[in-house]
């Protein structure tokens, strides 16, 4: 570890979320990283102090240097995982969670930053999605990152704990698997064109998403550590914009100058057909703006997977 003023934990720093929070804090702080390494997206980075074991376990915390800032990234984020075994899903999301905020008092941390999820949100009721869009989630993990991130919010009121919630849109990067929730169907769309196969557009294609960098929730994250106005805020972090499957799909056979055509299926039960957030409490607030367009992000992507 380098030596800096001040220490940030970062749960799942092995994760996408994480490890891109890593590399945008590292160069202002002290960084500590948990990760159990069950879903591991990096090698351990050399200049952080490494614990390797799950946030549920008290014993994870005996040996950490002083933190100053917790940003919490740590979580079950498979919706097909939630519903095939929910009790572990609520074990790791809400469970971890509690486990950290008792550290997190003990240890008097100038804040808390928690990584909530755009699946609380649920079905959207109005367009965009603002924060105060009612909280309906249609799955095991969408309900309990929710209960984690009530959680978080009553710790908050009870213990006078300095929070933040974060709550991303669809994030997606050159880390992306093809079994992340809400962008995996950029990875899936990437790796059947880079291999001449054809891939599937389920329903007419006109659903739309809030395609979101990993780099733009790590900036917004770091913007969240100290933003006085920020506290005890709960912030959507977006591109604001809708963005569709067909738009996705003709975007990437233009990177890769492909000649392929999509195939159409039937609609899937349950999806979502219209979702993007109001990221206008994220500029008010944190003065944050998307840095990478989906174009730009989507030719990264397409080079590095």
């Amino acid at each position: 570890m380098s030596e800096f003023t001040e220490t940030v934990l970062i749960t799942g720093g092995l994760g996408q979320v994480g490890y891109y929070t890593y590399l945008q804090l590292k160069e202002n702080y002290n960084i500590c990283i948990i990760d159990n390494m069950s879903s591991s997206k990096s090698e351990v980075p050399e200049d952080v102090f490494f614990v390797k074991n799950d946030i549920q376990n008290k014993e994870c915390y005996s040996n950490l240097p002083d933190i100053d800032y917790i940003i919490h990234t740590a979580a079950q984020i498979s919706v097909s995982k939630s519903v095939a075994n929910p009790v572990f899903d609520a074990e790791n999301n809400i469970v971890g969670t509690l486990r950290l905020l008792d550290y997190a008092i003990k240890s008097k941390v100038k804040r808390f930053v928690h990584i909530s999820s755009a699946a609380t949100y649920g079905q959207p009721q109005f367009l965009p999605i603002t924060e105060e869009h009612p909280r309906n989630p249609i799955s095991p993990y969408g309900l309990s990152k929710l209960v984690s991130e009530k959680y978080v919010r009553l710790y908050s009121s009870l213990h006078n704990l300095d929070t933040v919630v974060i709550i991303p849109f669809n994030i997606y990067s050159p880390l992306q698997h093809a079994d992340d929730p809400y962008a995996g169907v950029i990875y899936q769309f990437i790796n059947a064109i880079k291999h001449g196969e054809q891939f599937t557009i389920y329903g007419d294609g006109n659903q739309t998403r809030d395609f979101t960098h990993v780099s733009d929730v790590a900036y917004a994250i770091e913007l969240a550590l100290k933003e006085k106005k920020a506290a005890n805020q709960v912030i959507n972090i977006g591109s604001g914009i809708p963005y569709s499957i067909n738009e996705l799909s003709n975007t990437l056979l233009n990177i890769a100058n492909s000649k392929l055509h999509p195939l159409h299926s039937d609609a899937r039960d349950a999806d979502i057909d219209e979702s993007y957030c109001s990221i206008k409490r994220a500029q008010d607030i944190l003065g944050y703006v998307q840095t990478t367009s989906i174009e730009n992000g989507l030719s990264e992507m397409f080079e590095k997977i």
